[in-house]
C-alpha cells in the first residue's frame, strides 16, 4: 500500500510548485505527493529541472500524476486534434517519466465533456479512439499505464460514475488502462459503496476527501466509512491519495495519514 497527497486542490498556486506544501507532504510521511501532469507540462525548463532536484533532495517519490489534461486540449468532440494530443503527451509524460510516475489520472472534464450534438455513445466512440492511438503508445513509450477517473455530474456530462469508468476500461481492454475510484465524486453521485466490489480486477488507484474537498482529520463520514471498509475488507492495495483541501490544524496531514492507515491495518 502507498500513501500520498495530492497538490492540485490543497494550494492556490496551481500553474507552479508549493515547495512549502511539498516539504509538509513529506514530513507527514507520505510515500507520495501526486502533482497535476498539465502543471508538470508548462513548468519551464528551469522550474521543471528545480523540482526534480528538490523532490531528490528531500526524497520524495511521485508515484502517480492528475489532471492528465488541460482544458484547452480537447479529446471528443469537433476541436479534438490527435496530432496537438500527441504531442502533448509526448512532452507531457516523458517529463512525467523523469520524474518517476507510475500512473496518471484521465479525468480533465474540461477536455473530455461532450460538446452540443455529440451523443454519449459517439462520446465513447471518439474517446476510444483516441486512447487507442494516442494514450497507449504514449503508456507503452514511457511504461506509464493511465487510471479512467469518473467525475460527479456537478462537473462533467460523460464518464460520471464508477461504472461509467469501467465501461472505457473493458472496451480499452489494454492493461495500459485501469480504474481509478475517487470517493468524493461517488459520493456526490450518490453511488452504492458496494459497486466497489466489481471495479476491484481493474481498480488501481484512490483518491479521497470528504464533501467540498475537506479533509478528514479525525473521522470518516458513514459513506467514506463504508467505501474504505470494503477497500480494506476486500485487501486493495494500491496506491491511495487524498485530494483535498489544506489540513484545518498544524499537523492535520499527519493526523489524516494515520487516520487512513488505521483503516489498511487491521
Amino acid at each position: 500500500m502507498r500513501y500520498g497527497f495530492c497538490t492540485d486542490t490543497a494550494t492556490s498556486t496551481r500553474g507552479e510548485v508549493e515547495y512549502t506544501l511539498v516539504r509538509r507532504i513529506k514530513d507527514a510521511g507520505f510515500d507520495y505527493a501526486e502533482f497535476p501532469l498539465m502543471m508538470i507540462d508548462a513548468l519551464s525548463d528551469e522550474a521543471f529541472e528545480q523540482l526534480l532536484n528538490e523532490l531528490q533532495a528531500i526524497r520524495l517519490d511521485c508515484d502517480c500524476a492528475c489532471n492528465y489534461f488541460p482544458g484547452r486540449i480537447k479529446v471528443v468532440g469537433p476541436d479534438a486534434n490527435m496530432d496537438e494530443i500527441r504531442a502533448y503527451l509526448d512532452h507531457a509524460m516523458g517529463r512525467a517519466k523523469r520524474m518517476g510516475v507510475k500512473k496518471i489520472v484521465f479525468g480533465s472534464c474540461g477536455s473530455r465533456n461532450l460538446p452540443e450534438g455529440v451523443s454519449q455513445e459517439e462520446g465513447y466512440r471518439q474517446l476510444l479512439e483516441m486512447i487507442r492511438t494516442c494514450v497507449i503508445p504514449a503508456c507503452r513509450k514511457y511504461d506509464i499505464y493511465v487510471v479512467i477517473e469518473p467525475i460527479r455530474r456537478q462537473s462533467a456530462n460523460f464518464v460520471i460514475t464508477l461504472r461509467d469508468g469501467m465501461k472505457v476500461v473493458n472496451l480499452a481492454d489494454s492493461p495500459e488502462i485501469m480504474l481509478l475510484a475517487d470517493l468524493m465524486h461517488m459520493n456526490c453521485n450518490e453511488e452504492d459503496p458496494e459497486d466497489l466490489h466489481a471495479a476491484f480486477p481493474s481498480l488501481c488507484h484512490v483518491h479521497l476527501c470528504e464533501l467540498n474537498r475537506v479533509l478528514p482529520e479525525e473521522s470518516y463520514s458513514a459513506y467514506l466509512e463504508d467505501c474504505l471498509d470494503i477497500l480494506a475488507d476486500g485487501g486493495y492495495d494500491g496506491t491511495i491519495s487524498f485530494e483535498s483541501k489544506d489540513a484545518v490544524t498544524p499537523d492535520g496531514l499527519e493526523k489524516a495519514l494515520l487516520l487512513l492507515k488505521s483503516k489498511f491495518s487491521k
